[in-house]
């Protein structure tokens, strides 16, 4: 099996991602789809839509569902793609309870950020024909 399922798919997607990072003014971001081991077999433990890390300039992104690897909607993987640069624009924070402190990578601001990041790219007039 080839590795790439769609490869029109795949080369909507980093267009759209390439526009998405343009229009949020990050620069210098790669995106890789996420690949399976074993594609629409058994059961699936983790259902990530996508992940980055901080100091990278990467992000990994599932373009197909994981059971039976159809494409997943473009409004979902554009969230996704905001989601994951709501992390390079708002990192996480150390937070302290009581005696013990804890990082926490989903705090309001992140939230904040992503609500306006969505906002934005539903204005766009490339983008908004998915949302």
């Amino acid at each position: 099996m080839h590795d790439t399922l769609d490869p029109r798919h795949e080369a909507l997607v980093e267009h759209l991602f390439h526009r998405t990072c343009s229009v949020l003014g990050f620069s210098g971001f790669t995106l890789t789809p996420l690949r399976r081991r074993k594609r629409g077999v058994g059961k699936f433990q983790s259902y990530r839509l996508g992940y980055t890390k901080i100091g990278e300039k990467n992000i990994t992104v599932d373009l197909y569902t994981p059971r039976t690897m159809k494409p997943r909607k473009l409004d979902a993987i554009l969230r996704v793609f905001a989601h994951e640069l709501a992390h390079h624009a708002s990192p996480p924070k150390r937070v302290r309870v009581f005696f013990s402190s804890s990082v926490q990578s989903h705090h309001p601001d992140f939230w904040e950020t992503y609500k306006e990041f969505v906002a934005t790219l539903a204005k766009d007039t490339l983008l908004q024909t998915f949302f």
